[in-house]
């Protein structure tokens, strides 16, 4: 089959880094004479996705269904070139990889060689005993750049092992219900926002790639559950994100929510008021979007932008604001009442932080949509925002829609904690597929 032709004829080429339960990565002999080894790898044919591709590979070299497997991470545009004299070095400049790094579902699935002759044989190593000599030359750049992007900049020498969650080793997470309530702002209790570190990582102690393994499976769950609430079509759930500028909003539903059905999730990015809006109560376009019976509807930013900017930036008179508070509180009130389940989350980044992902929006050609000038403004009253933010977290925090100051400095520890969270919540509601009223034995599909 052809291969797509690629920008000045780089092939496209999908690489897998395999890992079992105890932290051991696969890895394939060459069948030539050589003594090298190499990662599952092969290219993209025509009309083919670079997960499809991931898949065949391994499954013609390795043997391993993608059933077996769970892609934790990626990593696209690497490039290395073909040795000289190699026979297709006419036609192609060398390979531009996308590596995936996935974990086994069981603790170390058997291999199958059979249905191709890439590899002589394979063999588990534990991730700490990798050596870049063990690879082609060619490769080594490539694989050195792969494997410190998945497990740190040390690696492979100054590494050491990285261990998925198996039955018999302990997890790094002390992520629960009841240690969640470190970031629970209680209900009637004097705030101060400084007590909360945007940088703090405390309940998960193991590296950044641990906590992938940990996030991957929470997402799992967390695609469970929401199937199972749109099922029953009993309760709503409504997330309400707020934050500085670039705190985080988008990257969180995109990360945490990335495998939930979108039948049943309803995301609602609140800009600034239109000219219809602003001719009704500041509610009326808030009301609108909350969720419907089994949906799950997230406010990035939300009605508390009617508070917060209208206060810093003196857009109405200080008593438009103040008496806003009663509104919004009411509103949830009402809301919890008729089975509304409210998750309200304040992404907490520091001040360094915002000033990093903002100069890497102005950088990066991709994300310089998402600066504007009003960002900067906005970082001149950096203190005042701060003030507003605490004051309105400390008066709306209740029982029935408690705020939580999620850490945001280190986007892994937010997106897990996040992701725990919302599990949490909805396994509280024990919620179940709905049972059919007929008996399917009964049922007889007509020809």
């Amino acid at each position: 089959m052809d291969t797509p032709p690629t920008a000045k004829n780089w092939r496209l080429n999908a690489a897998a880094i395999i890992m079992d339960a105890e932290g051991c990565v696969l890895l394939g002999k060459d069948s030539g004479r050589n003594p090298y080894w190499h990662f599952p790898q092969g290219g993209v044919i025509k009309h083919e996705s670079i997960e499809q591709t991931l898949a065949r590979e391994v499954w013609e070299e390795v043997g391993l269904r993608p059933t077996e497997y769970t892609i934790v991470s990626r990593l696209s545009g690497l490039r290395y070139k073909y040795p000289s004299g190699n026979r297709k070095v006419t036609r192609w400049i060398g390979q531009e990889q996308t590596y995936f790094l996935v974990r086994c579902k069981t603790r170390r699935p058997k291999t199958d060689l059979h249905r191709s002759p890439e590899f002589s044989k394979t063999k588990w190593i534990p991730l700490q005993n990798l050596k870049l000599e063990m690879f082609p030359k060619f490769k080594r750049k490539v694989i050195k750049n792969a494997l410190q992007q998945f497990f740190g900049p040390g690696f492979p020498s100054k590494h050491a092992a990285v261990k998925t969650s198996s039955p018999s080793s302990p997890s790094s997470s002390t992520l629960t219900s009841r240690t969640m309530n470190r970031y629970l702002v209680p209900p009637g209790k004097k705030l101060r926002l400084k007590d909360y570190s945007p940088d703090d990582k405390s309940l998960f102690s193991g590296t950044k790639e641990e906590s992938l393994i940990e996030f991957d499976k929470l997402r799992e769950e967390l695609q469970e559950l929401q199937k199972k609430l749109f099922a029953q079509h009993k309760h709503k759930i409504l997330v309400i994100l707020q934050a500085m500028d670039a705190g985080g909003k988008d990257g969180c539903v995109k990360h945490v929510f990335s495998r939930v059905d979108p039948q049943g999730l309803h995301v609602v990015p609140f800009k600034k008021p239109t000219t219809e809006e602003l001719d009704h109560d500041f509610l009326w376009r808030v009301h609108k979007e909350v969720p419907a019976k089994g949906q799950i509807a997230i406010f990035n930013r939300s009605h508390y932008e009617d508070i917060i900017a209208v206060r810093v930036k003196k857009i109405f008179p200080d008593p438009v604001w103040k008496r806003r508070y009663k509104h919004v509180l009411d509103f949830e009130a009402m809301l919890a009442e008729e089975g509304t389940v409210i998750i309200k989350l304040f992404l907490n980044i520091s001040k360094a932080e915002q000033k990093k992902r903002l100069e890497s929006r102005l950088q990066d050609p991709d994300k310089l949509w998402k600066f504007c000038m009003d960002d900067l403004d906005d970082r001149n009253r950096w203190d005042e925002f701060q003030t507003a933010y605490q004051d309105l977290i400390e008066k709306t925090s209740t029982p029935e829609a408690p705020w939580y100051i999620i850490p945001a400095d280190r986007k892994w520890y937010r997106n897990l904690v996040v992701a725990r969270l919302m599990v949490e919540k909805l396994r509280h509601l024990q919620l179940s597929l709905p049972t059919p009223n007929f008996d399917p034995a009964s049922i007889i599909i007509p020809d």
